[in-house]
């Protein structure tokens, strides 16, 4: 699978948080990115890499959970 820099960087860092967290804060992007940051948390899951389970404007949270696939992409080789 092809995966972008970001993605595979995204990954990684769900993979060192325990499997879990907030895709806006590993990218690091403000409120006004909030729905270039819902895309690509889509596009992660719609490549099996992650499950959306959370996301709430006001408080810049896009909440997903890796899945199998996801955890063997973000692992370091």
């Amino acid at each position: 699978m092809d995966l972008t820099e970001t993605e595979k960087h995204v990954l990684q860092l769900l993979v060192k948080k325990g499997g879990m967290g907030n895709v806006m804060e590993f990218l690091n992007w403000p409120q006004s990115e909030f729905e270039k940051g819902f895309e690509f948390a889509n596009t992660l899951q719609n490549k099996d890499l992650v499950k959306l389970l959370y996301s709430n404007f006001n408080k810049n949270q896009i909440v997903v959970e890796l899945t199998l696939v996801g955890f063997e992409h973000g692992q370091i080789k």
